[in-house]
């Protein structure tokens, strides 16, 4: 059954040429024919069981695996170009071991040692390198980013490890993730930036200045309307929807209250209707939605999509994932976000693949919504947006690169 399975993941695996992964796995085999001839597979076996476990590859460089024959025993050794550089040995009595040492050096490497610092990716020359305040400038970074917010005129990117600002259109690191934490999303609040993390299955969020950590938490919290909010997020096995928030919180200052059912982490106020501050989020079935008081006034028809970072469940089987949604920002009665259209991998939730993007500008028209294409971006998807000076910047990932874009609304 364990070998049907595997078959399967592989034929899916191969069929989609459109796969965002950036990692290169590089197989040397010294040994007899036999032996050799498992180079091709091992390689491809490697990057499938990498996803399949939630791996970022496209925060990796490089991977190179050595299995060489030695007398009556096979020493596999794998090195993954991080700094410093993270190792691992085993030796074999035989080939039929080969498959238990790849899931184990998954757990090692990827898994059980996250706190390892991912080397940057060199940006090769190129003309447009230049973000200007003009629509479609771009700027190409030097490592693969997840979030982005702006205070002012001050923009901020983040890694999974690491809060940049972009000065002189360079990004400079000012804060960095305690321990084995990951970032998943950073939000402007006043004059400071909350970053919303997580450990395991857990959320941890900060409020950061300067470089400081003024505040922490061990929640997910984030900014709503006037103030800031907390809540946590639970797994749900008697229900169709694998995951649901508790009711929000106020921690500080004022915020209207958040339906039951709405994605605390995307939420936003606005006055997009004639009905006063409303609430924009995701429902439960991931429908771009309107909300006044508990009462939707209108949705979106299709899925949103999702972006790569999620926090997953393994206390339970199966493991659970919440995947985090697109952001929704609002400017001048526009609605802003963006769709990652996954083609036929949406049948496959735990596999990460992207076809196309799109940042999208929705109107409210009497109870429906109007929807206008501003961009798209084949073999991409889009981390993160925000605005800037009046335009919208967006984080275009492709493979191994990720783009600083700017549009107009």
């Amino acid at each position: 059954m364990r070998k049907n399975i595997f078959i399967l993941f592989m034929v899916v695996f191969l069929s989609f040429p459109g796969l965002t992964y950036a990692m290169d796995v590089s197989v040397d085999i010294t040994g007899p024919q036999d032996l050799g001839t498992l180079k091709v597979g091992i390689e491809k076996t490697i990057v499938a069981r990498c996803i399949s476990k939630g791996v970022h590859l496209e925060s990796y460089k490089k991977l190179n695996v050595t299995i060489i024959k030695l007398g009556d025993v096979i020493s596999y050794d794998a090195v993954l170009d991080t700094v410093p550089p993270q190792a691992f040995h085993k030796d074999l009595k035989d080939t039929a071991n080969l498959s238990g040492t790849i899931d184990e050096m998954i757990g090692t490497m990827f898994i059980a040692a996250p706190e390892a610092q991912v080397v940057p990716y060199k940006a090769e020359p190129q003309k447009e390198n230049v973000l200007r305040n003009v629509t479609g400038a771009k700027l190409k970074l030097p490592f693969v980013a997840n979030s982005i917010a702006s205070i002012g005129e001050r923009i901020f990117i983040s890694d999974p490890t690491t809060v940049y600002e972009l000065k002189e259109e360079k990004p400079s690191p000012v804060w960095h993730t305690p321990g084995k934490i990951e970032i998943l999303r950073i939000y402007p609040y006043q004059d400071t930036l909350i970053v919303l993390g997580k450990l395991d299955y857990n959320f941890r969020s900060f409020k950061i200045k300067d470089g400081k950590t003024l505040d922490r938490w061990d929640k997910a919290v984030v900014p709503l309307g006037k103030g800031l909010v907390v809540s946590e997020i639970y797994s749900d096995k008697t229900s169709s929807i694998s995951y649901r928030w508790l009711p929000a919180k106020q921690l500080d200052g004022s915020s209207p209250q958040l339906p039951n059912g709405l994605d605390m982490i995307t939420a936003v106020t606005s006055e997009v209707g004639p009905k006063g501050p409303e609430i924009l989020s995701f429902t439960q079935d991931n429908k771009l939605a309107v909300y006044s008081g508990s009462s939707i006034l209108k949705k979106t028809d299709h899925d949103a999509g999702i972006v790569p970072d999620f926090i997953e469940d393994t206390t339970i089987s199966p493991p659970m994932r919440y995947y985090l949604k697109p952001r929704i920002v609002v400017a001048g009665g526009k609605i802003i976000t963006f769709e990652n259209d996954r083609g036929l991998a949406r049948w496959l939730p735990r596999i990460l693949m992207f076809e196309a993007t799109q940042i999208i500008v929705y109107t409210a028209s009497g109870d429906e919504f109007e929807g206008t294409t501003v961009a798209t971006y084949p073999k991409s998807y889009c981390a993160d947006i925000t605005l800037s000076s009046g335009k919208v910047a967006a984080l275009i990932v492709k493979g191994k690169n990720t783009y600083l874009q700017l549009l107009d609304l």
